[in-house]
């Protein structure tokens, strides 16, 4: 998976943040996977699969990302997510 290196990190420290990146992004499938006919909204996933310390942002990038890679798929539908906004329902893509 992908980490945009947006603030110029040197090689060690964006090894460390791509390893992480990754990390994240296996944890995000394999909950969709474990629940595949259940939708979920980037807010609800990161409140149920993280710590107050990864960014939301890290988790809707792994959810673009997915989305991107053809693993997970937007649902159509919409919910209020955990900030009072609606937000775009997530759910595994089935093949």
């Amino acid at each position: 998976m992908e980490y945009y290196n947006t603030t110029s990190e040197n090689a060690q420290q964006l090894q460390a943040f791509k390893k992480k990146t990754e990390t994240q992004t296996d944890k995000i499938l394999e909950f969709f996977r474990d629940q595949p006919a259940v939708e979920y909204g980037a807010s609800r996933v990161h409140l149920a699969l993280f710590s107050n310390n990864t960014p939301i942002t890290s988790t809707r990038r792994s959810i673009s990302n997915l989305v991107k890679d053809e693993k997970l798929e937007y649902s159509g539908r919409m919910r209020k997510g955990n900030y009072g906004r609606n937000e775009k329902l997530i759910k595994f893509k089935t093949v």
